[in-house]
């Protein structure tokens, strides 16, 4: 952790201490990869809140500018916004021509960008999909900077939430295409007070800083105002990914001038919006030997080592990447025993 994120931290850290449950905190950690399991369960072990949480900025302190960027945006998702405000002023500047990460692969300049957009982290089982990657990135590429829509489409199950995400897990893409950063929202089935929410958490995301409002938009079209302007002025050039959207209603919020990717079970959703828009379907199953090198990673054995019952498995539950661990250890074991 650089310097300034450092002596943030430590100056503030009376009040962090004083104020935060750790719980949630610690599962947006987890889920941003800077926090292991390990880790939290020594945070819970501490007796009182305080304990807790100072044992957390501990942890915190030793660790790197990601996981500064993690905790600040973690205090943000939970409702700590003054105490975010008070961090706000260390957070690092991660260059783009950071190397990369010795583990994954990916640079820090990536794994930066993407957590402050609050993008998934990969699945812990995952397997390639280059080909559909690469088609992804294609139809973002013929935006070319300007607003349009970009669908990925599929039955549920088929892996598209991971597939956006794995689309803009990739530096020189980023770079090239949308230098301003990445956005996602969770959209899921909602109704008018459950988008107005998602729009007001957007927004606040978008103007940590206020300058724009102190307070939240209070309906959808002011939201869908404040929205536009922050995205033109604050964040030009940057990609705004609608995960699950099920309604062509909801899209209209979103109508504003981005450019957009997002995901659904209905390509017809975008046919009430405006600009450009190209689409990716996603078949509803894996081919063979995806299916099997997935069920090898769920049941922790080699693909060669796999019984020949794997076959009639792929074959019974149509493996996808977000299948059940429990459902596949079953069905393997109860093929061994026939």
């Amino acid at each position: 952790m650089d310097a300034k994120a450092r002596n943030c931290l430590l100056q503030h850290r009376q009040a962090l201490e004083r104020d935060i449950k750790t719980s949630y905190i610690m599962d947006h950690m987890i889920s941003n990869g800077v926090l292991t399991v390990s880790e939290e369960e020594k945070v819970k072990n501490e007796p009182t809140q305080r304990q807790r949480a100072a044992m957390l900025i501990k942890m915190i302190l030793k660790k790197d500018n990601y996981s500064y960027i993690s905790f600040y945006n973690a205090l943000l998702h939970e409702g700590y916004k003054d105490l975010a405000a008070l961090l706000h002023g260390g957070i690092p500047v991660v260059s783009s021509s950071d190397g990369k990460d010795s583990v994954s692969g990916i640079t820090s300049y990536v794994r930066t960008v993407l957590c402050e957009g609050g993008v998934p982290q990969r699945p812990v089982v995952f397997v390639t999909r280059k080909r559909l990657v690469n088609a992804i990135q294609q139809k973002l590429s013929k935006l070319n900077g300007e607003p349009g829509w970009v669908t990925i489409y599929g039955m549920a199950g088929c892996g598209k939430s991971v597939l956006a995400a794995e689309a803009v897990r990739d530096h020189s893409f980023l770079e090239d295409c949308f230098p301003g950063g990445v956005h996602w929202v969770s959209v899921g089935k909602q109704d008018k007070s459950g988008l107005l929410m998602k729009l007001q958490n957007l927004c606040a995301r978008l103007d940590q800083d206020e300058s724009f409002s102190q307070r939240l938009p209070l309906n959808i079209e002011e939201a869908k105002d404040r929205l536009r302007i922050l995205m033109l002025r604050k964040h030009p050039r940057s990609l705004l990914i609608l995960d699950d959207v099920w309604d062509p209603w909801v899209l209209k919020a979103f109508d504003n001038q981005c450019q957009i990717l997002l995901t659904t079970r209905d390509k017809s959703v975008t046919d009430s919006v405006m600009g450009p828009k190209y689409v990716v379907p996603v078949e509803s199953g894996l081919g063979k030997e995806k299916g099997l090198e997935i069920l090898s990673l769920f049941v922790n054995m080699k693909k060669a080592d796999l019984p020949e019952q794997a076959h009639s498995i792929i074959q019974e539950c149509k493996v996808v990447e977000c299948c059940h661990w429990g459902i596949l250890t079953d069905l393997l074991h109860k093929r061994n025993q026939s």
